[in-house]
């Protein structure tokens, strides 16, 4: 007989629904242990139902570990289930993982992650997906991070010299302003070259010498470099000053930055 004790001693341990519970324990004579191996065999066929489906919204998470501090994108399909307490508990065990093993990419996290997955998936009854893991090496600098408080938007910053003050500030500047690269020198050639064909678009049909066109190219990509530059953007504190203005010596070393959905 299954009674009412084991399916809630089932459902404490897996935190699946009592009607999922009751139906493994039926199917296992009352076996606990058995009933939640077919809960975890059951929880991989739905979660491979549910990955089709759009994750649009989730959470944003970053760590330090001892050689490496990281980022993590978890998507969900609605912002509801990123904000349930079990999801919020499966972050942390994320995080925890991350910070103890130090995955090497992405796909290492999600083969090291599966089963976790495949159960708070279960849980909350969506699609789930891990699909950002960078890192940076703590090596030969000094590391700092932002998080913004909604928990969709975090960026990582390595500084030469340790200023944590510095590095504070500098993580947020690039969580606001989303630097494309350090310096201007840095940014990729191909996106230059399509601001370029767009600005030269603009001008197609104004009645202007090829040579003030020219001109007038230069200047908005010199600008769009500028804007896109994190050495050469405004600070935001203090919009009168140049990031290179506030740095006094310290070097930029590496940027990360990451937003949910981007």
């Amino acid at each position: 007989m299954i009674t009412a004790q084991l399916v809630k001693e089932l459902r404490d341990r897996t935190g699946i629904s009592m009607m999922d519970c009751k139906s493994a324990l039926v199917e296992t004579n009352g076996d606990v242990d058995k009933a939640i191996e077919v809960l975890r065999k059951k929880s991989v066929l739905k979660a491979e139902k549910k990955s089709g489906r759009a994750t649009n919204e989730g959470s944003i998470l970053v760590g330090h570990g001892k050689n490496v501090s990281f980022i993590v994108e978890v998507n969900t399909e609605t912002d509801f289930a990123a904000k349930d307490q079990d999801f919020q508990k499966f972050l942390e065990l994320l995080k925890a993982h991350c910070i103890d093993s130090e995955p090497s990419n992405l796909d290492q996290l999600n083969e090291e992650f599966k089963q976790p997955l495949l159960d708070i998936i279960q849980k909350i009854g969506e699609n789930i997906k891990i699909s950002f893991y960078e890192k940076m090496e703590i090596k030969d600098g000094n590391i700092s991070s932002y998080e913004h408080t909604d928990g969709k938007l975090a960026a990582l910053v390595k500084l030469s010299e340790k200023d944590e003050t510095l590095g504070k500030d500098l993580a947020m500047q690039i969580a606001a302003n989303n630097p494309l690269a350090i310096n201007s020198d840095q940014i990729d050639e191909k996106i230059i070259l399509k601001e370029k064909e767009i600005a030269l678009a603009t001008l197609e049909n104004e009645n202007k010498p090829d040579d003030i066109k020219e001109k007038i190219v230069l200047g908005k990509i010199n600008k769009f470099k500028q804007e896109n530059s994190l050495l050469d953007q405004a600070f935001i504190k203090n919009p009168d000053q140049k990031i290179h203005e506030i740095i006094s010596g310290n070097s930029i070393l590496e940027i990360m930055r990451r937003k949910v959905g981007e």
